[in-house]
Parts: C-alpha cells; sequence; structure tokens
C-alpha cells in the first residue's frame, strides 16, 4: 500500500495504491488525515484510481476518513472507484453514504 499527500487550495488529496486491507495499510493513511486536519484542512479527495483490492477493513478506513472530516467541519469525496470496490459499496449499501465524484476537478469543487 502505497499513499500520497498533496493539498491543493485547502483541500487534502490523497491518492492511493495498492491493497488496503488491514491495519499495517490503514496506519499511514489515518495519520495523513489527522496531519491534515491539524493544519486547517479538512476536505478530503481520496483517489482510489491504482487500489487493487480493498475489504471490509478498507471500507472502515474510508469510512473513520469521512467521518474526522466532518467532525473537523469538513468532507470528503471519493474519486476514480475501481471496479471491485464499486461492487462492495452496492453491496454493502454504502455507495450512497460516500459523497463521490467523476474526476479530481468535480470533486474539488463539490467541496
Amino acid at each position: 500500500m502505497e499513499i500520497s499527500r498533496v493539498i491543493e487550495n485547502g483541500i487534502t488529496i490523497l491518492s492511493m495504491s495498492g491493497n488496503l486491507l488491514g491495519e499495517k495499510d490503514a496506519k499511514p493513511i489515518l495519520e495523513s488525515v489527522e496531519l491534515s486536519i491539524e493544519n486547517e484542512s479538512n476536505k478530503f479527495v481520496i483517489d482510489l484510481g491504482d487500489m487493487k483490492f480493498i475489504n471490509s477493513t478498507g471500507l472502515s478506513v474510508l469510512l473513520t476518513v469521512l467521518t474526522k472530516s466532518r467532525n473537523a467541519g469538513g468532507d470528503m469525496v471519493i474519486i476514480n472507484i475501481p471496479e471491485q470496490l464499486a461492487n462492495l459499496l452496492k453491496i454493502t449499501k454504502l455507495s450512497d453514504v460516500f459523497p463521490q465524484a467523476a474526476s479530481k476537478e468535480e470533486a474539488i469543487a463539490s467541496l
């Protein structure tokens, strides 16, 4: 699991690649979110375009990011959702919970 963090106009863009399967994978994501919130960036775009696989732990991480951002007065939008995750979101009925956008520009505009 690899993660990159870029801040554009006060919005944190987290790009992830690899697999999001457990605590070890979750820790750097949650640390990046905490760091952004501490630096007054409470809006997040989560780019999942290079993700290979996400399980229930990965969904929990995304829910945690959404909750932390909203508790800090911000929000989160996910983009480039792989087919496996799109199916998982439908099965778990979470597709309505996570704000989604077709592109980074659309996600930024919605925040």
